[in-house]
């Protein structure tokens, strides 16, 4: 049995009285019962176990909820945030590093454009959903339901319990292809986002995270890094594989609706950019009423497109009627897990209101939609899109790579790169150039991207289906096989992607270990020297810079001890290079310190560990907290660097250095006077005579004077945080027309504001 080719279009085969018939190749015999209750038990024997439908577990889209629901509900503060109730990205995991590589892995996954009528946008209008039928299903992406078995390019098959898809409006993934004049840099709105975050929308009640444990900051810092709008000649993770046509049974003429959405998605509106391939697959879905249309002529109409489009079609029934949470078995929407910073902000903004009045933020729909959507998302990853991302990998690998990978292969490559031979006819006028400068000639210098049909896209594509489907192992020799291409050719935004996927797919792959022949250090220093080089210098593009440097940083921190060096250098280089701002500042340096505190030592006596860096570390971080306002995490931070301390050999050595000793004494009665402790014993004191020795009182005094020194600089100070970059105030660290702000800690670090508008590193 075979699937309909992505690129047919319908044709009319049948002649009825009524209306034209689609006409798409016939691929299967029509069954007698497709409703969609039944819609997941007529899948095919790929699936091993059963979906369990009212099954889904939490994301990081929880750490959200200001309550215990299981859908959870975005809130004005980062409820819940504490070590005993942040759930894990991943079913099972408690393990922090699991957490990062299952984000990782999640966040390249395939994206599904979604492309609906004008009447099945006003069902999900109705149902609360402002922005259409796109917001109703891009949340149930987030984790398809049941297992989900991938084969790889040898035959092998897995089945993932945490496989997910994107979903998102095909019309937005076409536009975002141009790129926007005056659009706001990401990093900006990120910084903007964690400030929110750790300002106003901060729970004091919830509990700080302890030692060896990730901050919930920190990966909504890298989920929010990792989610992107926009499509990308240089990949094509954010490249749709499918698309979904969805028109409603209310619609007055159906068939002639499909092909006008289809032919909007080929050649119109919605047809993506001249280097993404709109050879995708169409996924057609016929959307029924169950409180307004007639089910029998809507089972009429589905059975007409299953006789078509076979696997490709699902009749989805969801109730139009307006419901709230009052209403008996209802289910409430829940949080996309992969929205942008921008994204998030709008969000925040829409509502605000909600927010304020601890009202849920997300609208309630009944469950019965929730079980019936969540079936559709499983069926079409399991019977759709796995299988033609594999046909299509087993392709491009028999046709290119196996070629490239071969001594003929090797032969030609060398000829394109010294003679010309094999370029493109459009660049034929060039070869001159192309004999001295070894580029292939398939790459546009001027547009900065590879046709979608060239050898170099194709070979990408290929990279980044086997990674999407965690084959691992195919996609990295994917990613080398380009990385002398792009390099011959010059295009450096493209060599940057390859060194970055190659180095993360690499370190990602289970079957190479830390003692492997493959595992080389130096290897994984060279590629993200590459691709940061690449992507901050050449392209301009620092979010990708510091993309790249926090993917090398959480997958090399659990590996083996040299590798954890190679990441807190990766981490220090983030830093030093100016991409984050105040907060992320404080973010990278927590992980820097946890990078030093993970090194195992050498022998019995365990030499080599990194102890005390790492406990400097966290004193640094403890003084980025306060500069924020956040006493509580600076708190933390420094009992984990006592701690730290106090497991070296020699423990108080450290009070022997004068000035960091008061530099930590300093630092310690600042959180303290945060925390409020000192000033209930200054107000203690004032109420009754002090009891104690005459040097208790002198130091007591003496810690009084300080107090009120630093209570006169956080009053200068007006806002600890960075002034906002949306409400007018610069990145300079000044309000609009107030003095330069201090920080609330002893000491300032000399570090320029990388979100400075004075500051033209990446202009």
């Amino acid at each position: 049995m075979t699937s309909p080719k992505d690129g047919d279009s319908p044709q009319t085969t049948h002649n009825l009285s009524s209306v034209p018939i689609l006409d798409v190749r016939k691929t299967r015999p029509s069954t007698s019962d497709q409703s969609p209750e039944t819609s997941t038990s007529s899948l095919p024997i790929r699936t091993i176990t059963p979906p369990t439908l009212g099954s889904r577990t939490s994301t990081l889209s929880g750490t959200l909820s200001r309550s215990s629901s299981l859908n959870g509900r975005l809130s004005s503060s980062i409820a819940k945030f504490g070590r005993s109730s942040v759930n894990s990205p991943l079913a099972n995991a408690t393990d922090g590093s699991d957490d990062s590589r299952s984000l990782i892995v999640r966040a390249f996954s395939p994206t599904i454009g979604i492309y609906a009528s004008k009447e099945v946008d006003e069902l999900a209008v109705k149902k609360g959903l402002k922005r259409g039928f796109t917001d109703l299903i891009r949340p149930y992406g987030n984790k398809v339901t049941g297992k989900v078995v991938v084969r790889d390019s040898t035959g092998s098959s897995r089945a993932w319990e945490d496989f997910a898809i994107h979903f998102a409006n095909l019309g937005d993934l076409a536009g975002d292809g141009v790129a926007k004049p005056g659009a706001t840099d990401q990093l900006e709105k990120l910084e903007e986002l964690m400030e929110y975050f750790i300002g106003q929308g901060f729970d004091e009640t919830d509990e700080v995270p302890g030692r060896g444990e990730i901050s919930p900051f920190y990966k909504l810092f890298l989920n929010r890094l990792l989610s992107t709008e926009s499509m990308s000649p240089h990949e094509s993770f954010r490249h749709p594989v499918g698309s979904v046509i969805a028109i409603s049974s209310s619609t007055p003429q159906p068939v002639e609706t499909i092909r006008n959405l289809y032919q909007q998605t080929a050649q119109g509106s919605k047809a993506l950019p001249s280097w993404a391939n709109p050879e995708y697959l169409r996924y057609y879905v016929l959307v029924h009423d169950e409180d307004e249309d007639d089910f029998s002529k809507s089972s009429a109409l589905f059975d007409q497109m299953k006789r078509h489009f076979g696997l490709h079609c699902h009749l989805l029934r969801l109730r139009s009627t307006f419901c709230t949470q009052s209403d008996d078995d209802v289910e409430e929407v829940p949080t996309c897990e992969w929205l942008s910073p921008s994204e998030q902000l709008g969000v925040l903004n829409d509502t605000a209101d909600l927010i304020d009045l601890d009202l849920p933020t997300s609208p309630f729909i009944f469950a019965s939609d929730a079980v019936a959507i969540r079936a559709f998302v499983r069926e079409i990853v399991a019977q759709s899109i796995v299988p033609y991302m594999e046909n299509k990998i087993l392709t491009w690998n028999d046709q290119i790579a196996s070629r490239r990978r071969g001594i003929s292969g090797r032969f030609i490559s060398l000829s394109k790169r010294w003679t010309g031979i094999g370029s493109s006819a459009r660049n034929a006028s060039s070869a001159t150039n192309l004999t001295t400068s070894g580029a292939s000639g398939n790459y546009d210098s001027l547009q900065g991207s590879y046709r979608y049909d060239t050898s170099e896209s194709l070979l990408r594509k290929l990279g980044d289906f086997s990674f999407m489907l965690r084959d691992y192992k195919l996609a990295a020799s994917t990613y080398e096989l380009l990385r002398t291409d792009y390099a011959n050719d010059k295009a450096w935004k493209h060599l940057a992607g390859a060194n970055e996927m190659c180095c993360v797919a690499t370190l990602l792959n289970p079957l190479i270990g830390s003692s492997s022949s493959k595992f080389k250090i130096e290897n994984f220093d060279t590629m993200l020297d590459t691709a940061t080089y690449s992507y901050s210098t050449r392209c301009s593009e620092p979010a990708l810079a510091l993309r790249t440097i926090l993917l090398g940083v959480e997958l090399l921190k659990v590996r083996s001890r040299t590798a954890t060096d190679l990441a807190a250098k990766w981490a220090i280089r983030g830093l030093e290079l100016g991409l984050v701002g105040s907060v992320g500042h404080a973010l990278i340096s927590e992980r820097v310190a946890s990078c030093f505190a993970d090194q195992i030592g050498l022998g019995s006596t365990s030499w080599g560990t990194r102890k005390r860096k790492a406990a400097l570390w966290s004193i640094m971080t403890a003084d980025e907290w306060m500069k924020l306002g956040r006493a509580e995490f600076a708190s933390e931070r420094l009992e984990e660097a006592k701690d730290l301390y106090n497991e070296t050999k020699f423990g108080d050595s450290v009070q022997q250095y004068g000035e960091l000793g008061e530099y930590l004494a300093q630092l310690q009665l600042a959180v303290r006077m945060k925390m409020g402790q000192a000033r209930r014993r200054t107000m203690s004191s004032a109420r009754g005579p002090y009891v104690g020795g005459p040097q208790d009182q002198v130091d007591a005094e003496s810690e009084d004077e300080i107090v009120e020194q630093m209570v006169t600089v956080e009053k200068l100070d007006g806002r600890p945080r960075r002034t906002s970059l949306i409400g007018g105030g610069g990145g300079d660290g000044k309000g609009a027309s107030g003095p330069e702000m201090t920080p609330l800690s002893p000491v300032r670090l000399a570090r320029p504001d990388p979100l400075s508008r004075d500051n033209d590193d990446f202009e």
